[in-house]
């Protein structure tokens, strides 16, 4: 139980006087509790300007996600699928480094065998049959440059002696090629007329066909002579398992689809030449392989992309064995 004094200071604080001393202290409290507190109807978003501010320059620091992200895409889309190599041996497609090589040392002693085929079957010697042994030599060269490339010049791009020795070989390759390739317009020509194709039994033809395949040459070795040349083949382009990565060899700077047309050219002129031998019945059997190695020569060049490599030369070799076995009847009186 309170005692009687006590209860008399519990009243007292309700007297006037007490009690405007409570409201007075109520009133300060409000006002002290108003300075830490914000009504919902006063939020502003100025109230968090100044955190944000805070935390601005740490942001040109650190980047977000979405940020790294973009500058990876950005950086993947400058970048090359696969970076440009000095030599072909740093791509492993898994295969042996011999199989490629081999396949060209055999075309080169496929085309030994054809010249030397020649030698006996040409009797009569002419600017055709001369150009036809011409051409077999110039393609002997170009493959066996390539077969020896990729067998001992594997070290090129750590061994400059290696790399100017190649290079020199290889000019050879591209100048032999070209100007042989028109040249042996004149043997299909002459082939044409013994297989008694119409329109070239006329002299003015004949003489024609000789004048265009050497201009045809000339103009394909100047565009060459202002070009920036030669240099090593860089195989930086999918299939990664292609087997010509195993292969050491040069190639234009700025390849041109005009060092192709007089290759073209040839290929269609035996075919077609062939085809007219073959109905003007005169010597069916020229005809035959005439077609026979316009059609080696645009089917192995047709192939796509890494096969091309490949059958390109094997196309090549076709040509010169139907042009050989027309050339048996034709130079050699049988």
């Amino acid at each position: 139980r309170c005692s009687p004094s006590h209860n008399h200071n519990y009243y007292n604080m309700f007297t006037p006087k007490y009690f405007n001393i409570t409201l007075a202290l109520i009133a300060s409290s409000a006002v002290a509790v108003g300075a830490f507190t914000t009504t919902r109807t006063s939020f502003s978003p100025t109230s968090i300007c100044y955190p944000v501010l805070q935390l601005q320059p740490r942001a040109s620091f650190v980047s977000t996600p979405l940020q790294l992200l973009k500058k990876d895409m950005a950086a993947t889309e400058d970048q090359p699928l696969l970076k440009a190599v000095e030599n072909p041996a740093d791509i492993d497609n898994g295969k042996n480094d011999l199989i490629a090589p081999s396949i060209y040392a055999a075309y080169t002693a496929a085309l030994i065998f054809i010249i030397y085929q020649l030698r006996d079957a040409i009797v009569t010697k002419t600017l055709g049959s001369t150009a036809l042994a011409f051409v077999t030599g110039a393609l002997i060269w170009d493959n066996l440059i390539i077969s020896i490339g990729s067998f001992f010049f594997k070290d090129i791009d750590t061994n400059p002696q290696k790399y100017k020795i190649l290079k020199w070989l290889s000019y050879p390759r591209f100048t032999f090629h070209a100007i042989g390739v028109p040249l042996q317009l004149i043997t299909v020509a002459e082939m044409g007329k013994f297989a008694g194709v119409g329109f070239l039994q006329s002299d003015v033809v004949q003489i024609g066909i000789i004048l265009a395949s050497f201009a045809l040459a000339i103009a394909d070795r100047l565009k060459f002579a202002r070009s920036p040349g030669i240099e090593q083949t860089i195989w930086d382009k999918p299939p990664f398992g292609a087997l010509e990565r195993d292969l050491v060899k040069f190639g234009y700077v700025e390849p041109d689809f005009a060092y192709v047309i007089p290759a073209i050219i040839l290929a269609l002129s035996n075919l077609i030449v062939g085809i007219v031998a073959l109905k003007s019945g005169v010597d069916p059997e020229v005809g035959k392989w005439m077609a026979f190695a316009g059609l080696s020569a645009l089917i192995g060049n047709a192939l796509p992309g890494s096969l091309m490599t490949f059958t390109g030369n094997l196309g090549e070799a076709g040509m010169q064995f139907g042009l050989l076995e027309a050339a048996r009847i034709v130079y050699g009186g049988l």
